[in-house]
This record gives C-alpha cells, structure tokens and sequence, in this order.
C-alpha cells in the first residue's frame, strides 16, 4: 500500500469538520402554547441528529471506499498464484512417449505440448528456478535461477517422441528436485512449488503401480507441499491403424532354412472393418514385398511373411504400413535376425582319433562345428594371446594357419593325461594350464573330461585348483565293486537294475532345475523324442571320484550325481561347473565343467559307459548338452528389444586388434559424432549400448572393416512396446489419487494458457472494478441525502 493513500484514510474526518460549519440552528417558532413548543422542540432535534449521522456515516465510507479502490485489492486464495512477485519452483514434465506422435490438425500432441510449456514459462515470475523434465530420460535438474533462455532452449530440445519411462517417473524426479530447491537456489523464504505436466493421458504414461511409492515420496518433500497440474492433451475418440508386433522363432535360423515371420496388425476408432496393406523389405535386397489382410475395429489379425534363399550371417528387415495414419511410430517396425554358421568348439586331446565320436555327435547337430588337435598344437601368442595352429585342409598338413582360442565358444581337454606338462619345441609357452588360463578369465568356457593315466592326471588336474571344479581323488570307482548300490529304476526297464553293473544319473526334480538338463525335463513332460535319454538311460561303471571345493570366492556346484547311494549327500558327482573369476578375482568370468567319465573311443576291455550305443540318442544329445549350456542356446538368442533397452552385444573372440575401430550404425540421423565410433577395451567381451542411444526405433548395425572388407558384422532392433498403441486414457480419478482433486485440465487448441492457468491455480480476484462500482453508487446517494437534508422549508 502506498504512502500516500495510508495517509488518505485520516480524510475520514472530514464529513465532520463539515457537519460543524454547516450546522443549522433549530428555527425558533412562537406558538400560543408553550407546551405544544417544547414538544416541538424535542422532535426536532432527534430528527436532526438522525439526519446528521446518516449523512456523516455516509460520507466517511465514501472516503475510506474511495481510498480502498486506489489500492486496488484482491481477494487473496490458498492457492498458487504464480502472475505475482514472489519466484515460484516449477517443474515441467513433458510427456515424449511415442503416442505423444499423434497428430490433430497441423501439430502433434508434443508440438502443442512445446508450445504451451513456452507459455508457461513467459508467465513465471522473474528468478522462478526451473527444471524441464523429459520422460525418455527423466534425470533433469535446475536450470540456472533466472535464465529463461536456457529453460526455453530445454523444452524446444524435445522435438521428437522416443522410447522411455511413463510420466510417473518424471513426477518422482520432480519430487527429489523439490527437496533440495531451497538451498540448491539459496532461497531466503521456502519456495512454493508446482509441478506442471504436459501428456495425452494414455494408459502407457501412467504407471499405476507406483502412486502409493509416489504419495510416500510427495509428503516427504518440505512445506508447502507441490501443487500439481496435469495437462491432458489426449484425443477423446482417436482412430489408429499399427503394427502392433513382428515375431520370429527362433531368431538364428540353419542355412536353406526359410524365415517366418508373423506381422500384427490392429485397428481402433473405425466404425467398419479396414484393409491394411504391409510392406516388408530386407535390407539389401532389390525390392520388398506386400501383403494385405482385413482388420476388424478393436481387434488385430496376424499376416506372414517367408523370406528364402538368404545368405549366411545377420538380416534385417523393416515392415511399414502402405497408408500413413495420424499416429507415425507404429507404421513401422524392424527386426532382426540371423542365418547361421556352426559355432566352433576347440577340442585338445592327446589321441585325436580316439576323439572320433565326440567329434562326430557335435558335427551330426550341425550346430556346432569340432576342430581337434593336439596339445601342442596350442601355443602362446602376442600380448598374452593364445593361439592354435591347424591346417585347415587335411590334404595339406603343412599349410597351416592360426586362430585365436577366444574365437571359439567352447574348449574342451579331452582325456589329455598332463596339462601340466611343456611342449619341448616351445618351452617358454609354459604349460598348458597357463596358456588356458587368461582365455578362461577373459570370459572362456572350458570342458574337462580327464585322462586315463592315474598317474599324471591327479598332479596334471589337480594342479590347476583355481580353475578345476573339484579335486580327482587316487582311485577310481568302479561300480562292481560298490557296496550294495540302490537298485538303477528307468521307465523302459521291466524292472530296476543292479547297481553293480552300471549306474545311472540321479535325474530328480532338484537336478532338472539346472539350466543344462532343463531342456531334458521340458522333452519328459512333452514326451518328444528324445524321451529315451530319460525312459531308457545310459549307465556309467567307471568314473572318477571328485571331491567338489567348496571355499573360495567361486565355489563348484554338482549338476548332477551318480545314483550309487541311496543318501543323496553320499552320491558322487556325475558333473560339476564352477565359474573362473577374472585376473583381480572379483567378477565371474569363464565357466569350467568337469566330466567324471571318459568320452573318448574306448576298448572292448574297457568300457567305462555305454553312451555311446547307438540303441539311445545319449550319444548325441549329451555332448549338445554340453556345448549347448556353455555356448548358449540359439532357440534363446535375441536380437530385438524395446526402445530404451540396454543391448549387450557380444564382441567377436580373437578377430579384434587394438587398431580396430567399431562403426555403430542406426536410425538415420540419430547415430551421430562419437556415439558411432564406440570405444572397447582390451579386454572388453561384450559392448552394451543404451539409452539414449537406444530410444529411436529402428535397424541397428555394428561392424568392423579391414582393408575395406567387414570381418565383423552384428547388430539388433529396437521397437516401441505395443502398448504404446493404445490410445484409451487412464482414469481421471487415477491420477487424482497422486495430485489430489481437480488437478486434471482437458486443454483445446482455441484455450489459451491464461484460461487454464486462471482454472488451474484459481488466480485472486481483481475487486478494483468492483469497488469502483460501489464507490460511484455511494456517491450518487451521498448527493442525494444532503440534497434532502439541506433542503430548506418553503417559507
């Protein structure tokens, strides 16, 4: 209030100052009888001094209104008033999700959302700290106190949709910023707070799972509490054609094999059924192909494609709508996929015939292809590498090449007596273990089946306890000689077999929980063919007796055991694993499994087991048991994920130098400067690639090129959920269980951002017309009353 109009209000006293001056004596009347005078008299005077209150009360509210007019008041609201003086905290919370993509009328949902958060910012009150929050990567922090160009550069940076986190998470960051904002801001006073957010509402931008966990984080932030405003920009009755998914199993697929690939197709907001035309082209190739299908209201329907006669390594392919909708990202979607080469398995043995058929079960798979060779074949390279030296073709024994071990999926010590011992023509290479070793910690999976020579191979394994999974103990079993084995139960059996003459694995519930028998089960319940490894099981009389370690940083665990004892903590072990950490002993590296039984080509005499009749599939399928657990499935391989994700992209082994350099290809425009060029170290394994890298939908490629051929080619797609589809809003009443009531404001484009503001924040209200009304009108009956009371009787 200005001093000048404090001072104003002692004008109050002016009606009477005026009063006295013009103050009429009562008229003196003589009348014949004095006591009709005084009676007069009397009545005259309390009409008078009635008239006189009247007008003096009249005109000193006149003064003090006029005055209370100038200063022109408001009507004060418990509310946010953000038109006034004092900063206030905000937060904006732009919703770029890629339903936000939806365009009415000229602009997309987050065009206008862009428009409206520069609305808002020119009406916050100078020094207001502000933070710009975006839901792809709600990480946002204050923005310098006062610098609106920095916070207007922040919301027109959000210019496209992209894959990430529903609102709440954004709201949650808000939460965090606020508790920290005064003395982040050095406010003098605390600050009130709003969070304002801008979303079209749907169901994939809330996460309803999280209100309580955000009520909980809402109330631990300081007085005053935020106040929230939820702009909704969603369209009431929308009309959406997408491709809702595409969908290949397995995604590594054998030569000559054909690629199917299943393409969803959904419709909303028609009132008639729609025919829905679907490109499909692989990257590549001359020309794409088209497919239509008829797509009911409401409802998806599923349209094939088959892609032939592909070449061996990575595919990719983009399907799209032939029509555009009003909802671009989901027009489109990309896969990828891969025909593939056998993975290779390194096999070192001291009898490379007698490795016949173990070779032969891996290459009857197709899977997997075998190379087996000879101890010293193995030798150590440059700068810590170990390499094999093999000749590629038979015929020509002297043309040989190298290959580094870590090129390999898997290696394997077949039934070698000594790894321990040196190769003579190499003795500065060390021992086999050694040369093993740096492979396993750098990630390698390694597969022991020991020699027969109990007198090097306890020294020769026992040697290695950092990598071995237990300690070979002096004699081996022989189940003759046991002492009264439980009976051996099998289902194709016409009764249980004596233990003495071979013993099976202990296949119970426990051990089919293993990752590597996992599949064995899944056959039992589904009775597949293989069903015979379970119904009619191969036996085992000889075997190593391995006593598991069990201290340590990476202890071994038994897959599986012998049924040789009734007890099963009697039982010895069949297989066991135990993980190889890295060269600082910290993190789990490579994997070791240890065989009990030999898998060589054995004698007559000798026989440890029968794996390897032909009477049961064992012969194969546990060597691909093996190999499968150690390398990795390819029925489990994936090569497309949401947008957002973070993508682990395993490096190539042993075909990468320290001059080579990874070109990360993408979306166009969207893999940009020093994100294409990703850097890997030495002893890096895998690459993994995140967001915001990841958020775009689309084709991503990795590749490595040496004297302008690519000796290294990967990659991976990434699509937005189909739940991004939908359209259909949360509940009102959802939201308003975090913000409370009255806290959502449907926003059309012919509103402007005061109207809403004024609705949202409930803005005081200006009275100063108002009095200036009333003071006019008390004018007028000021005037009025002193003409009546001054009025002079007719003589």
């Amino acid at each position: 209030m200005h001093a000048l109009l404090i001072a104003g209000a002692a004008l109050v006293g002016l009606p009477i100052l005026l009063h006295l001056i013009m103050k009429q004596e009562p008229k003196r009347l003589t009348f014949p009888a004095f006591r009709f005078l005084k009676q007069k008299l009397k009545t005259n005077q309390r009409k008078l001094r009635l008239r006189h209150f009247i007008l003096l009360a009249l005109r000193m509210l006149l003064i003090a209104l006029f005055c209370l007019t100038l200063y022109q008041p408001t009507v004060k609201s418990d509310r946010l008033n953000i038109r006034g003086e004092q900063p206030v905290a905000v937060v904006v919370v732009i919703d770029t999700t890629p339903s936000m993509g939806y365009v009415a009328g000229n602009e997309s949902r987050l065009d206008e959302a862009r428009r409206r958060a520069l609305e808002l910012l020119k009406e916050l009150p100078d020094k207001s700290p502000v933070a710009v929050i975006d839901t792809a990567d709600p990480t946002g922090a204050w923005l310098p106190v006062g610098d609106r160009d920095a916070a207007r550069k922040a919301v027109e940076a959000l210019k496209d949709t992209k894959g990430g986190q529903p609102v709440s998470a954004g709201i949650a960051r808000a939460y965090q910023l606020f508790m920290t904002v005064d003395r982040d801001t050095d406010a003098a006073d605390p600050l009130p707070k709003l969070v304002v957010v801008f979303t079209d509402r749907t169901v994939a931008s809330w996460d309803a799972g999280r209100t309580e966990d955000l009520k909980k984080l809402r109330d631990l932030v300081p007085e005053p509490h935020p106040v929230h405003v939820v702009v909704d920009f969603g369209a009431d009755a929308p009309a959406n054609v997408a491709l809702l998914g595409v969908e290949m199993k397995p995604q590594v697929i054998g030569t000559n094999q054909p690629a199917v690939v299943d393409v969803t197709v959904g419709a909303t907001g028609s009132d008639r059924p729609l025919d829905v035309s679907v490109l499909a082209k692989l990257v590549g190739a001359p020309k794409g192909e088209s497919k239509s299908v008829t797509v009911a209201p409401g409802q998806s329907r599923q349209v094939r494609f088959e892609f032939r006669d592909l070449k061996t390594g990575l595919h990719q392919v983009e399907f799209a709508l032939a029509a555009a909708d009003k909802l671009a990202f989901d027009n489109t979607r990309f896969l990828t996929f891969k025909v593939g080469e056998s993975r290779r398995i390194l096999t070192i043995t001291d009898d490379i015939e007698g490795a016949g058929f173990w070779q032969a079960a891996h290459v009857t798979k197709r899977e997997f292809d075998c190379l087996v060779v000879s101890p010293d074949q193995i030798e150590a390279g440059d700068n810590g590498a170990t390499l094999v030296r093999y000749a590629p073709d038979p015929k020509k024994p002297t043309e040989t090449v190298t290959d580094d071990l870590r090129a390999f999926e898997v290696l394997c010590l077949l039934s070698v007596n000594n790894p321990q011992a040196v190769n003579p023509a190499r003795p500065n290479d060390g021992p086999l273990w050694d040369r093993l070793r740096p492979v396993l910690r750098a990630g390698g999976k390694l597969i022991v089946i020991p020699g027969t020579d109990t007198a090097t191979v306890l020294d020769g394994y026992n040697v290695a306890a950092d990598l071995m999974p237990g300690k070979l103990k002096k004699d081996l079993v022989e189940t003759r000689k046991l002492k009264d084995p439980p009976p051996q139960p099998a289902a194709s059996w016409p009764a249980p077999r004596d233990g003495k003459n071979g013993v099976i694995w202990a296949l119970d519930d426990n051990a089919f929980k293993h990752p590597m028998l996992k599949i064995v089960d899944d056959w039992r319940q589904q009775k597949a063919a293989n069903l015979d490894v379970v119904a009619n099981p191969r036996t085992t009389k000889k075997y190593w007796d391995v006593e598991p370690y069990t201290g340590g940083p990476a202890p071994a665990g038994v897959i599986v055991s012998y049924l040789d004892a009734a007890a099963a903590k009697d039982r010895r072990p069949a297989v066991l694993e135990r993980a190889v950490l890295d060269k600082d002993g910290k993190a789990a590296k490579g994997k070791v499994v240890l065989l009990t039984t030999r898998m060589d080509i054995m004698p007559n005499d000798d026989l440890w087991h029968d794996y390897w009749q032909e009477e049961s599939t064992w012969y194969l399928v546990f060597p691909y048991l093996l190999a499968r657990y150690l390398a990795g499935d390819t029925a489990d391989a994936n090569f497309n994920y949401a947008t957002g994700a973070t993508v682990a992209v395993p490096l190539p082994r042993g075909r990468l130098d320290r001059d080579s350099v990874i070109v990360l290809d993408g979306p166009p425009g969207h893999i940009v400067g020093d994100d294409a060029k990703p850097k890997v170290g030495a002893q890096q394994t895998e690459l993994r690639i995140g967001p915001p890298k990841t958020s775009v939908p689309g084709n991503y490629l990795l590749s490595v090129r040496k004297d302008g051929a690519f000796i290294w080619r990967d990659g991976f797609s990434t699509n937005v959920p189909p739940e991004e589809s939908n359209l259909e809003k949360v509940s009102v009443e959802e939201i308003e269980k975090l913000t409370g009531p009255g806290r959502v404001f449907p926003i059309d484009r012919n509103s402007t951002l005061r109207d809403w503001l004024a609705v949202a924040l409930g803005q005081p209200i200006d009275l100063f017309p108002w009095l200036l009304i009333a003071v006019l009108v008390l004018f007028v009956l000021e005037g009025l009353a002193a003409n009546r009371f001054y009025r002079r009787p007719k003589a």
